[in-house]
């Protein structure tokens, strides 16, 4: 995530934010007129913050409104798109993959992220490719999804927490449910929605991390 931005900056930043969520592609004028500021002061920040990462520029020739969008990073911190992070099997476990490997459009949350179903031990209610959305730092209730880590694994199971033990269960009747002592699991999210198949691929390719770096 990137370090805190000085005030002028942020104050750009959070204009182009703005006008994204309107559905707008904003351009320097835009914010040059939405914000009262000098064309000069506009383009520093804007150079700085594309300096940052944060936002690409697209010059459109001379006499022509250079247009704005935000970098992966920069819709992350304006709370325009959900990272996928990894993913992660719902049948046997696996070892977790904690890298970034794409973005969700979507409006979010700081504690969301996403993660790529694998396996079928909970279909056919979550299906393999399923993209999972969940919430970090909450603790879930009792018959909640979860996304749970178990000695540098993972899964996705029902959870039912029972005093210094926790029951991870399927939703497919074919896998067994688990029964760990509660200090070595360790819940990761727990689910909040998802998207499925090709609709969940087509969001994941809006935003791909290396589309801004290629």
């Amino acid at each position: 995530m990137a370090p805190p931005l000085p005030a002028g900056q942020k104050r750009v930043f959070l204009e182009v934010a703005r006008l994204l969520r309107q559905g707008l592609s904003p351009t320097a004028h835009d914010l040059t007129r939405a914000l009262g500021l000098r064309p000069q002061t506009v383009r520093q920040h804007l150079e700085a913050l594309a300096r940052k990462g944060l936002v690409v520029l697209y010059p459109q020739g001379h006499g022509r409104p250079t247009h704005v969008e935000l970098t992966p990073e920069g819709r992350l911190l304006a709370g325009l798109a959900i990272p996928v992070v990894g993913r992660v099997p719902a049948g046997p476990l696996e070892e977790a993959l904690e890298e970034v490997e794409g973005l969700i459009p979507l409006p979010a949350r700081p504690n969301l992220f996403a993660l790529v179903v694998e396996g079928d031990s909970m279909a056919e209610y979550l299906l393999d490719g399923d993209v999972v959305v969940v919430e970090r730092g909450v603790r879930p209730r009792r018959g909640e999804i979860a996304a749970v880590l178990h000695e540098g694994k993972t899964t996705l199971k029902y959870i039912y927490p029972e005093g210094d033990m926790v029951v991870l269960k399927p939703h497919n009747p074919a896998y067994p449910t688990l029964r760990l002592p509660a200090s070595e699991v360790e819940v990761q999210g727990v689910f909040r929605f998802l998207l499925r198949g090709r609709e969940a691929l087509e969001a994941m390719r809006l935003l791909l991390r290396w589309s801004y770096e290629h």
